[in-house]
Formats: C-alpha cells, structure tokens, sequence
C-alpha cells in the first residue's frame, strides 16, 4: 500500500523537505485555543498566536475543532476524518464542505510550516540560506509569483513577515541552501525588502504591477518564529488590546491633506489611492457632470468622477460632491456619512478595476460584463474598508452598505439571494472571489463563478448558469424556482 500523506492535500502543495509531524503537533499544542471573541480582543500580533474560527463561540467546539487537526497531525488523517470528527461543529454552525477544507488545509499547513520552521532553525548554521518557492501554475498569485527563486539570509526580517503559507490556499514553500549550493547556483542573495515591482506571466507575457509583494492581508506574521521566540500564554490577555482601536482605525499619519477643489482631490487620489490600482496606477482624475454613472475609469490609469445628483433612489447621492467631504472628514478623523462612505466605496469600485487581468468582455451588455460587475461590486463592498483604514478612517456604515449600496443594486440584491438560496456564507465565497481576481481574466469570471457557485452549494451548473444569466430579473424569484433552486 502506498504510504499514506501527512495530510490529504493535492501535489505539489507543501515544497521542500518532508518535515515528521513531531514538531508540527508540538506547535498545535503550543497555541492558545480561544473562542472567536477572546481572539479579537487581541492586538494582530498577538491573535496570530491563537488557534481560533470566525464564529465558533463556545470553547468546548473550539476544542473540538482543534483535537481533530491535532489528530490529523498525529495520524496522518484526511479531510473526510476530520469532518468525521467534527461533525458536532459542523451541525451547529451549518458549515458546508468548502468552508471545512478551508479551515483543514490552512491551519494543518501552518502547523507544518511552524514545524519545519524549527527544523530549519536547528540546521541554520550549515545551510544559512533560505529560498522562496511558489507553484508556478495558473493559480498562483502574482503577488506571490513576484518573490519565487529569490534567497535570503535565515535571519533576515523577510522570514518575519514573509514565511509561507501567505494566504488562504497558498502552496508557496521555502527551502535550506548551503552555501556551497548558493556559489554553485549562482543565486543572489538578497539584502532588501521586496519592492513593489511589475511580474510578466511567462506563458501569456502579461505584466503585473504587483505593489504588495507577499503575503495577503491576515497573514503578514510567522507562527513558527513566534512560537520559537514566545512562552506567551494568550489565556492570561484575553482583556481588550488598549490600543486596538487606533489600531483599527489608523494613525494620525495615514490621513490625507485636507482639500479644496476638486482639482486638489484628484492630486490627492492620485497619491494616496494610485497603490492599489496595481495594473497603472492612477494617472488622471477628470470631473464631469450629467453622466449615469457615480464614477467610471479605462482600467489604464484614468478615473471619471461624476458630479450629477441622483435623487430617485439614492436619497441625493452625488459621488464627486460626497467624496469630497469624506476626503476632508478623513483628514479632520471624522465619522462619515452614509453616503460619504459610500463614495468611496465607489472610488474603491473603480480602483478594483484597476487591478483586475483584461479580457474580452465583447460589446453591450454581455453575460460576461454583467457577471465582472458583479465580482467587482460584490466584492468592493466586502473589502473597501482597506481604502478607508490606509487614510486613517474607519468603515462605520458597511452593514447597511452591504444591504443598501446604490451600485448594481438589483443585481446585486438578486445575487445575495442566490447566495442565500445556496447557502453559501459570505466569509467562504471571498477568499475564492478575490483568489479568482488575481488569477484569471475578467473575461473567465462568468464560467469560473458558474462552476464556483455549483461547487459550494452541490447544485446543478446549469441551473446556477440559468439564473445567473438572468440576475438582472424583477421576477427574480420566479427564475429560481424555475430553475429548480428553490
């Protein structure tokens, strides 16, 4: 029989040298099991100490949770072991397969990457060198790709922040060097910190500005160090982290210049918010009036602001006028309005925009137009709050934006409720949206969402593809009971 794995995960997943699991289940141990609550009540660099699951409550399933990764560590189990062994949790949450192979693959990774960190530790004095490595597939993410091949030194802050895995589902690695093997190779070592830096894909020769290369947000720390270098029992700092809320908030130094015209705002934009329009940066900021939409941009670096007032339904939104004030409340530190904050939930529309890959969206309104507004809506929703925390703000309204945004609204309320229908969470579906962002082309979204949805929920592609193609309904409900979804 051939030997059975570590843990059940697709080749190549974790590269580099085998590591036993000894030192993985001595991590396991090693973190704090905490409930969800106590977890955020921690500072970021103490949470990354603590084994814990959005929205598990209760200790005794954080527990149960944590004993069956434990024993997969142990003995080698698979994920149909686990959820086997976790099936209270699952009953009493309503967790689907997907969610559960997150919660399996991520946390068994990091404990064999605290694992190998210390192997790698007790071996530094002859191979002082470390090597980055990414799987070079279509699923890697260009911010990842940036750093596969490059070397530096074992103690090198890079390995602080940088050590794999750097995000849900990656399978980045890293490998010992000698130095005879850096000399033989001809490999450089590097001294500085990765710079924002533009990636060619080699097999489609697109180029990618790549701003932030490495880890994505949430996984900006290395367990292994932290457990080498910290007898931290985050049991006894479970009170609420004294400096959590400028932490959430932002610093005073993150806040913008106050503005005056709108000229001044667009010099503003073009240097606080060109980060992350990654593809070109931010380049010209127009204003215009009259126009149907909030904002609009060409995806090569210009941005149109629209300075109409929209009354009917939008309660007198006007998107250049209320960015504006947001703009000048975020310098005083102020709380926004509602639809101060969501202009610039549309700026940051517009800025995902911007680092989306190109495809061919054809002319008029395609099913594959409708479908690439609806990942850049969806999810602009879900993740402005980062626009808001680099000026030093705070999202206050995002609830409410979430149900009642003006963008896409219809179709995005109808999108919800296939969401709900399906019973897919919103804390399952973003990871894999904002995955499928970084890797695949606007023009693939319509087919990869399709097959998305049916993998989460175990529907029929076809009937999920049907009410898709006709999100934009008023008799919405009536489609998906045609189509069988309800």
């Amino acid at each position: 029989m051939p030997k059975k794995k570590p843990f059940d995960l697709p080749d190549p997943e974790v590269i580099a040298e085998g590591v036993p699991p000894d030192a993985a289940v001595e991590f396991w141990k090693w973190r704090a099991k905490l409930t969800d609550a106590e977890a955020q009540a921690l500072g970021e660099s103490a949470k990354h100490r603590a084994f814990y699951v959005t929205g598990l409550a209760h200790h005794d399933l954080v527990q149960l949770v944590s004993d069956g990764l434990e024993d997969a560590l142990k003995n080698g189990e698979t994920l149909a072991d686990f959820k086997t062994r976790i099936m209270t949790a699952i009953q009493t949450q309503g967790w689907h397969d997907y969610r559960i192979e997150n919660i399996f693959r991520t946390n068994l990774q990091t404990a064999y990457a605290a694992g190998r960190y210390k192997k790698m530790q007790a071996v530094k004095a002859s191979r002082p060198y470390w090597q980055y490595l990414a799987v070079m597939d279509r699923r890697v993410r260009p911010s990842h790709a940036i750093l596969d091949g490059k070397v530096y030194p074992a103690d090198h802050e890079f390995w602080a922040t940088h050590y794999p895995p750097n995000g849900f589902r990656c399978r980045c690695g890293v490998r010992t060097l000698s130095q005879r093997q850096v000399d033989t190779m001809g490999l450089p070592v590097e001294k500085e910190m990765p710079q924002a830096g533009v990636w060619t894909d080699p097999k489609t020769g697109m180029e990618y500005f790549v701003h932030f290369p490495g880890p994505d947000k949430g996984f900006r720390n290395n367990p292994g160090k932290d457990w080498a270098e910290s007898g931290l029992d985050l049991k006894k700092y479970s009170d609420l982290n004294k400096d959590s809320y400028e932490e959430q908030r932002g610093p005073a130094t993150r806040r913008p210049a106050s503005v005056r015209t709108y000229a001044d705002l667009g010099a503003g934009i073009k240097e606080h918010c060109g980060q992350f329009a990654t593809n070109n940066g931010i380049k010209r900021v127009i204003t215009e009036n009259g126009r149907s939409y909030f904002m609009a941009t060409d995806c090569k670096g210009t941005l149109w602001l629209n300075s109409k007032t929209f009354s009917t339904s939008c309660d007198g939104f006007n998107a250049l006028r209320d960015l504006k004030t947001a703009w000048n409340k975020l310098a005083k530190g102020e709380e926004l309005t509602f639809n101060e904050e969501y202009a610039c939930e549309s700026l940051w529309h517009e800025l995902t925009h911007n680092r989306q890959k190109p495809g061919d969206l054809g002319r008029g309104e395609t099913p594959q137009r409708r479908v690439m507004e609806i990942f850049t809506q969806w999810t602009a929703r879900r993740t402005y709050p980062r626009l808001l925390e680099s000026l030093g703000g705070k999202a206050a309204h995002q609830k409410e934006i979430l149900k009642k945004g003006y963008g896409y609204s219809r179709r995005i309320q109808n999108f919800d409720r296939l969401l709900d229908v399906l019973k897919i969470k919103d804390e399952d579906l973003l990871p894999e949206m904002l995955r499928l962002m970084d890797t695949v082309s606007t023009a693939d979204y319509d087919d990869e969402l399709k097959e998305l949805l049916a993998a989460l929920s175990g529907k029929e592609f076809m009937n999920i593809a049907r009410v898709l193609n006709e999100i934009d309904a008023f008799d919405f409900e009536e489609r998906l009971r045609l189509a069988a979804l309800i």
